[in-house]
């Protein structure tokens, strides 16, 4: 049974989103993808079912509710949760899988006789992860992930991961201390905290890490570097690296399109509008990410290694342009 195929017919959206989150969230493929969503699904379907929450809130205002006007208000509930992902006419493709046998074993323990094999069920698997924010449907193709992150978070256990760096180079880290998991403040990603050996905090998306294994081993560090974690989670920093005081310069171009670009814009702990300098007290790879795309508009004043660091970036962007 797990290598019959499938065929659900659903809306363009949803497709859309799929095929976007395949990119953006590392899979390896879609077959691939569909089953973590569904296993996913399966663990965790009666503590998020939004129809039910919503309806077990009306019950607390009518308590009397028969059985018949039950089921008319959860139609009317599933009618507005779902009606963005109607399947129209000319607006829906077909998604075709097969369960791994992990999966299908998790379908078959629910029961035999119930309908954890039809096209409808797999539909509504897909609507429920259409509906959901960015961050929250990385939670669901990284949901085993998560699970080991919070038990080393909770009984203060090493990890070992890989993670590429900013030039595609894969990266073993070892001696790794977890503190806490915060989305990221425009809500797409989520972000795990973790110290080295060193003392070194680095915040690391959960979408980019790899062959994450749990080390039973209990680890312990100064209070400083517990501060220094705690104060990442609460203003959620996103990059990896340390938090350097950068001082930058802006043309007047630069600094309207600072004003505008609002997508992981850093904050300024000291701001000259008449000069337009910003300061900044930020993870360095976070400043890169966002400041690469102002190219000459702004001017890195400091520090000496992020201003090294774009100038690398630009001369290979022309140098690639070049050969060309």
């Amino acid at each position: 049974m797990e290598k019959e195929n499938f065929n659900v017919k659903v809306s363009n959206k949803i497709v859309e989103i799929l095929d976007r989150d395949m990119e953006i969230f590392n899979q390896k493929n879609r077959n691939s993808m569909i089953n973590k969503i569904i296993l996913t699904y399966l663990k965790i379907k009666n503590e998020d079912d939004v129809q039910e929450k919503i309806f077990n809130d009306i019950k607390k205002i009518d308590i009397n509710i028969s059985e018949e006007k039950e089921k008319k208000i959860k139609e009317i509930i599933r009618k507005n949760l779902y009606g963005t992902l109607k399947i129209k006419k000319g607006n829906s493709k077909l998604i075709n899988f097969h369960l791994n046998k992990k999966t299908f074993q998790e379908c078959k323990s629910l029961g035999e006789n119930l309908n954890y094999f039809d096209t409808e069920f797999f539909r509504v698997i897909f609507e429920w992860y259409s509906l959901k924010a960015k961050y929250e449907r990385e939670q669901i193709l990284f949901y085993e992930e998560m699970a080991i992150i919070k038990e080393a978070i909770d009984k203060k256990y090493e990890l070992e991961f890989k993670v590429k760096d900013n030039n595609a180079k894969l990266l073993k880290i070892t001696n790794s201390y977890p503190f806490g998991i915060f989305e990221s403040k425009d809500e797409n990603y989520n972000y795990f905290v973790t110290a080295d050996n060193n003392g070194n905090i680095y915040s690391t998306r959960i979408s980019n890490i790899m062959d994450l294994t749990l080390i039973r081993k209990v680890f312990s560090v100064n209070k400083e570097v517990q501060e220094k974690a705690k104060k990442r989670i609460k203003n959620r920093y996103y990059g990896m690296g340390n938090i350097v005081k950068c001082k930058i310069e802006f043309t007047e171009a630069g600094y309207r399109i600072y004003k505008v670009i609002f997508h992981l814009r850093p904050k300024p702990i000291e701001e000259d509008g008449k000069n337009r300098i910003l300061i900044f007290n930020e993870p360095e790879d976070s400043l890169f990410f966002y400041f690469r795309q102002f190219g000459e508009n702004i001017k890195i004043l400091e520090p000496e290694s992020l201003k090294q660091k774009l100038k690398t970036f630009y001369k290979k962007a022309l140098e690639s342009y070049e050969k060309n």
